[in-house]
């Protein structure tokens, strides 16, 4: 992902150089973009129980650039972060230290362009195809990054990839097609740090030796998608369809080590999807929303087998309802995940479900954003998250966070696995 390290005179001094006369008589009001603005701000993280319980002492920096012209426009969405935390003596690990004591990504960076009735736009981007509330069915285009572990909203957590994408309006329907020019795969915590768990470990290097190269992406690292979107009756509905890439890899046995261990190399198998999604309005301030993937030739890990890794059909559905109350959203969502030819040795599960239970409110002419969400898969106890988010604007130029997040469960299941890591967040930022 790119980095911002052009310095202010050098940009400065390339567009000199490029419109050179073009560039007479125009003031310092006609270079600023249509629109800016940006934050700065800082935010800890306090684990609620156990020692050494500050995770999180940083500093962020978030700025947004929009600009257009004749036909065309701009858009840069950037943040810079630093935690302090990994100064001095801290109970990380050293790669750990490495990558998030500074960190700076873009959000989105791209341009775009009309063609005809349509619109291109090329650049790192973020897609939502789906209409699910914080889960991914149909959302499967842009990886996510786990450094802040499960809980964090995929708007914060989602990787922006480069890409070619084309809008065309075609009557009441919006038709997209898209080109992802680079590959990039989920990011888990780097090991050593706060959120590292069992649930992203790799294979244990005393009985696997994994011998392909660390970054093994294959040998086509592009993508490629079309969607549809419009109204079939009172039904919104949407088609997608994806060729890609796994974004977690896949361990395929390639025999056995000389020192007696299995080889292993780590793969970033191809796929296709194809699926659908539709939303009615059923009266009475309810929306019944729906949404189901099927993934082709989905390859899992089986370290049981003599060659090779697994490969089985998947299905992904979801049923939501969404319920308006007043100043709140609620929305209650059952997803599904299948594995169609599960076998004996598998590390995925053949069958996997996740109920999640949300509201969302805004009070106080819009000052205060409250989300509240319950989620857990079957048996409940066994393992569950309770989350609050909470901001505030008491003036419009300043946003006060508060997060809290609960875990419960097993230690081998998803959120169990964070059990001693309940945590609360907070932050404070000045909006220019």
């Amino acid at each position: 992902m790119p980095r911002l390290h052009i310095s202010r005179a050098a940009w400065a001094a390339v567009a000199c150089l490029n419109a050179g006369p073009a560039l007479a008589g125009l003031t310092a009001q006609d270079l600023q973009p249509d629109y800016a603005d940006a934050e700065v701000g800082v935010a800890t993280a306090v684990r609620l129980h156990g020692d050494d319980r500050v995770t999180q002492k940083a500093v962020y920096f978030k700025a947004n650039l929009e600009d257009n012209w004749d036909g065309g426009y701009y858009k840069a969405k950037g943040r810079v972060r630093y935690d302090a935390r990994y100064d001095g003596s801290n109970p990380y690990g050293e790669r750990a230290r490495d990558k998030y004591r500074f960190d700076a990504d873009w959000r989105h960076l791209y341009v775009g362009h009309s063609l005809g009735d349509g619109e291109v736009t090329v650049g790192w981007q973020q897609v939502v195809w789906g209409r699910a509330d914080e889960l991914r069915v149909l959302d499967q285009i842009n990886p996510l990054d786990y450094r802040d572990g499960l809980t964090p909203l995929l708007e914060d957590s989602r990787i922006a990839v480069p890409m070619v994408r084309f809008a065309q309006p075609v009557g009441e329907w919006e038709l997209e097609a898209l080109w992802i020019t680079g590959f990039e795969k989920n990011r888990p915590p780097v090991p050593g740090s706060e959120f590292d768990a069992p649930l992203f470990a790799v294979p244990d290097p005393q009985y696997f030796l994994v011998d392909s190269k660390p970054g093994y992406d294959g040998d086509q690292g592009f993508s490629y998608g079309v969607s549809a979107n419009g109204r079939i009756g009172a039904v919104d509905t949407s088609f997608v369809a994806l060729n890609a890439r796994q974004q977690d890899p896949v361990y395929a046995v390639e025999g056995l080590a000389e020192d007696g261990r299995t080889r292993l190399e780590r793969r970033f198998p191809r796929y296709t999807m194809g699926g659908a999604g539709l939303a009615i309005d059923a009266g009475h301030s309810i929306v019944v929303r729906s949404e189901i993937a099927w993934f082709d030739r989905w390859r899992v890990t089986n370290p049981t087998r003599s060659y090779g890794a697994d490969s089985t059909p998947m299905v992904k559905s979801l049923l939501g309802v969404d319920y308006l109350l007043r100043d709140w959203l609620i929305s209650a969502q059952w997803q599904r995940q299948q594995l169609v030819d599960w076998q004996a040795g598998m590390v995925q599960d053949k069958l996997e479900h996740l109920f999640t239970l949300s509201a969302e409110g805004t009070h106080w002419q819009d000052r205060l954003k409250s989300r509240l969400v319950v989620a857990a898969s079957p048996p409940f106890h066994d393992d569950a998250l309770l989350q609050g988010i909470f901001t505030y604007k008491p003036v419009d130029w300043i946003k006060l966070g508060l997060e809290v997040d609960v875990f419960f469960g097993k230690p081998d299941r998803s959120f169990g696995e964070y059990s001693d890591r309940d945590q609360v967040r907070l932050s404070a930022g000045y909006l220019f």
